[in-house]
């Protein structure tokens, strides 16, 4: 058996999770290149139409519309007087391209237009015996350019015609008319602002005066020499600081008495200092009473030696002397209290006074600081009336150079020097339409027939491809059936592909998508398949059955049933199916074994769909509808089920939730992209387990997927066999029974 030389990554293509991207990524490089090549004799016949529409125009307006273009140059320089405010004489960029740009406008005004239509040398022109003359200066204003030449004091004022000699004749009285409205208009709109300019600069000659007689009265307000020493060295900030040394010293005065005061007013007394001591001794009553005490000490010495110590005399003695040394104590501490009491009053007297002397001290301060702020507050004042002076001074300056200015433009009869800097001359050749144009023109076509070929493309909402599978539909794709069209092996019954024609691109077709089902899940999980698709005429009976057939010749044991109970299709295939089928089983009417049909492909069995019921999605639903997949599923290794299409009846969707896979199948140019996606919405509703999609009659089409792998495929098979006979025929071994004549339109099992 030969293969197409694919992997099978090639063939089986995964998808993103549905529901996230919505449509799907956008185009690709690689996509927007198969577009081109699939569009290419579209795009070239296109190109070629409208590259010969192109040219066909361009010469017929080269020889029957021409059009010859004359061009004036203006230079234009402000010569206006500044307005009062303007501080800069010279006018910056961006004014001078506004300023420009203004006159440029001007110049295709309706006032020089106008007056330019007057003018008798444009009255001749062929352009003003064609024009209409209801829309004279409408057809000027279309046909005339005007516009500022990029850093330059110039703008240039064009025209277009078809006649040689006009566009010149008529730019240059356009220019003349533009001329004559500046330079009429410049010194009547500044006559009544020189008499306003004026009388404003009496008034501030006025002011001026009264501002300096003000400044002059307030100067003879102030110290002489405050306005020359200024705020900082007046003789205010002089005392201000023997103030500030005066205050300091007293209140450092004031807080040693004060502590002084305390210490004397504590109860238990200050020190006794050796000053205070000596002060007591001095005392005349201490020193009689010490000399009192010497003396008696002396006879109390001589008595003792005399009379002995126990004399009465000499006890008398010791008695009389320790009452002068009491009288001699007393007299001491009244004397030491007498100084204390009076050391006392001298620093309380001490304190208070220095208290006031910084009372008074700070009142002097706090009036040097009042005179201080009053003179810096003149002296600021006084600095604010000079400023006053001299932006009025300054004002006045100004104003008088607007005032010359303004009297130079009534003098002169301008406000702005305009000068032709090159009148418009005859043309030598035509302006347009140029021959640059027709590589110009051969390129838009081929962008324009390109364009068209790829929106065409993307108008297009059909299912062609087996990118719009996995892009639009976010399935992985199981494979793709080439259209029976494009098939060079003649297969009259295209569900016995398989079968009649191994060696053809078709059977090679489902022979990948049954490796990719393997691929898809486990084996154990697709035992039970369900084959459906968006609507009706897809060929999902095509694809069961080759599917199944190719199945069952790896030697798995199939049973194909047909449960489309709606219109059956496999009674048309399979001449060996019964009366009896599917329908009888859900009703109760018939066992499995008495339904199943033997074909002569070897293991694969094929179950009919029996009678047609009334009500068929019921009975799918129902308990027996169950029991013949367990049934089924027990005695074969895969049941290929082929039901009614998803948008048409609930069948499919009934069974989509008993079976363990689902396949959709998309028919190419028939299956919208709106119907497989409501198609895969509905099953995903259902939680049914979809294991991909199949495109089924994909086109041969060039940039297409099978065009290149056709032709491969049939030169690999020649190079293969080489000569040698073929070992297998592509007619069948013995004729499969087909219906004769079966009812055209009336089924999908035509691929």
């Amino acid at each position: 058996m030969t293969t197409v030389p694919t992997t099978i990554q090639e063939q089986i293509a995964l998808a993103p999770p549905r529901g996230e991207g919505g449509e799907g990524p956008s185009l690709s490089a690689a996509d927007i290149a198969a577009i081109l090549k699939h569009r290419l004799v579209m795009i070239i016949a296109l190109w070629l139409l409208f590259s010969t529409m192109g040219v066909g125009l361009f010469f017929l307006a080269y020889f029957k519309f021409p059009t010859y273009r004359a061009t004036a140059f203006i230079e234009c320089i402000s010569d206006l007087p500044m307005r009062p405010g303007e501080f800069d004489v010279q006018m910056t960029e961006d004014r001078h391209e506004r300023f420009v740009a203004s006159h440029a406008m001007f110049a295709s005004s309706p006032r020089v237009l106008d007056a330019a239509l007057e003018a008798p040398e444009v009255r001749k022109t062929d352009w003003y015996g064609q024009a209409d003359k209801r829309k004279l200066r409408l057809e000027l204003e279309e046909d005339l350019g005007s516009s500022p030449v990029r850093d330059t004091n110039y703008f240039a004022i064009s025209m277009g015609c078809r006649s040689l000699g006009d566009p010149a004749a008529i730019v240059n009285q356009v220019v003349a008319s533009y001329i004559e409205k500046v330079r009429s208009r410049g010194a009547d709109a500044y006559r009544a602002q020189l008499a306003s300019y004026k009388s404003e600069q009496a008034t501030l000659q006025k002011q001026i005066t009264q501002k300096l007689r003000q400044v002059q009265n307030f100067v003879s307000t102030l110290e002489p020499g405050a306005i020359h020493q200024g705020a900082q060295y007046g003789p205010s900030v002089m005392e201000i600081l023997d103030r500030q040394k005066e205050v300091a010293r007293l209140e450092l005065q004031t807080l040693e008495l004060e502590s002084f005061v305390n210490i004397y007013q504590d109860p238990t007394g200050p020190g006794v200092t050796v000053e205070d001591a000596q002060a007591v001794e001095a005392d005349p009553r201490v020193i009689s009473l010490d000399n009192q005490v010497s003396y008696l000490e002396q006879e109390l010495d001589m008595a003792l030696h005399d009379l002995g110590s126990e004399h009465r005399t000499v006890r008398a003695m010791r008695i009389r002397m320790e009452m002068v040394r009491r009288q001699a104590a007393e007299v001491r501490g009244l004397r030491l209290q007498e100084i204390l009491k009076f050391k006392a009053e001298q620093v309380e007297s001490a304190f208070l006074t220095s208290q006031h002397s910084l009372l008074v001290a700070r009142e002097r301060l706090t009036e040097a600081r009042a005179k201080q702020a009053d003179l810096e507050r003149k002296l600021a004042e006084h600095e604010t009336l000079k400023d006053e002076l001299a932006m009025l001074k300054d004002t006045k300056a100004r104003l008088d150079d607007v005032v010359q200015e303004v009297e130079r433009v009534v003098r002169d009869q301008t406000a702005v020097r305009v000068d032709v800097a090159q009148p418009a001359v005859d043309p030598l050749q035509r302006s347009s339409p140029r021959f640059l144009l027709l590589p110009v023109a051969v390129i838009f076509a081929l962008g324009l027939a390109i364009a068209v070929a790829v929106g065409l493309e993307l108008l297009d909402t059909s299912v062609r491809t087996p990118q719009d599978i996995v892009r639009h539909l976010s399935l992985p794709l199981l494979g793709t059936v080439p259209d029976m069209d494009d098939e060079e092996v003649d297969i009259e019954v295209v569900e016995t592909a398989v079968r009649v024609a191994p060696h053809s691109m078709v059977a090679e077709a489902f022979r990948t998508i049954r490796t990719n089902l393997q691929f898809s899940a486990p084996s154990d999980r697709q035992r039970t398949l369900l084959v459906t698709s968006p609507r009706p005429e897809d060929g999902k009976t095509v694809i069961s059955c080759n599917i199944a057939t190719s199945i069952a010749l790896t030697g798995r044991r199939v049973l194909l049933v047909d449960a489309n109970l709606r219109r059956p299709a496999l009674h048309r295939v399979f001449s060996s199916i019964n009366q009896a089928g599917l329908s009888n089983f859900l009703i109760g009417g018939a066992k499995l074994d008495e339904l199943i049909c033997k074909t002569e492909i070897a293991n694969l069995d094929v179950v009919g769909s029996g009678p047609m019921p009334p009500n068929p999605a019921e009975l799918l639903n129902g308990a027996l509808g169950g029991e013949f997949l367990e049934q089924a599923q027990s005695r074969y290794d895969q049941v290929i089920i082929d039901t009614p299409p998803v948008l048409l009846a609930s069948d499919a969707l009934v069974l989509a939730t008993r079976v363990e896979g689902v396949i959709l199948v998309c028919r190419a140019k028939d299956n919208s992209r709106g119907q497989a996606q409501r198609a895969l919405s509905l099953l995903d509703r259902v939680n049914a387990s979809v294991f991909g999609g199949i495109l089924n009659c994909a086109q041969v089409r060039r940039g297409g997927y099978f065009r290149e792998q056709l032709r491969t495929f049939y030169e690999y098979q020649e190079e293969e066999e080489g000569g040698v006979e073929r070992v297998l025929s592509t007619e069948p071994a013995k004729e499969i029974a087909t219906d004769p004549d079966p009812e055209p339109g009336n089924d999908d099992t035509q691929a």
